[in-house]
């Protein structure tokens, strides 16, 4: 019996593992959603700022005041 009570306690471990595994491949997909929102977020912060960036050096440069540098970065 031994044997057999061997045999059932690898088969629910292989059953949990599989739930585990299942549970974090969920889990990565979210991350990868949110992560793909994130990386949009940002492009299109990173657009505004630019455009305000050639508000403020065309309003400098129709006022005749030398632009400020830019940040770099």
């Amino acid at each position: 019996m031994s044997t057999m009570g061997d045999a059932l306690k690898a088969f629910q471990s292989v059953l949990l593992m599989r739930e585990d595994i299942r549970s974090l491949k969920e889990a990565s997909l979210e991350q990868s959603e949110r992560l793909t929102k994130l990386a949009e977020a940002h492009a299109a912060l990173r657009d505004r700022v630019s455009r305000l960036e050639g508000i403020i050096e065309g309003a400098a440069m129709a006022s005749g005041r030398a632009a400020s540098p830019r940040i770099e970065g």
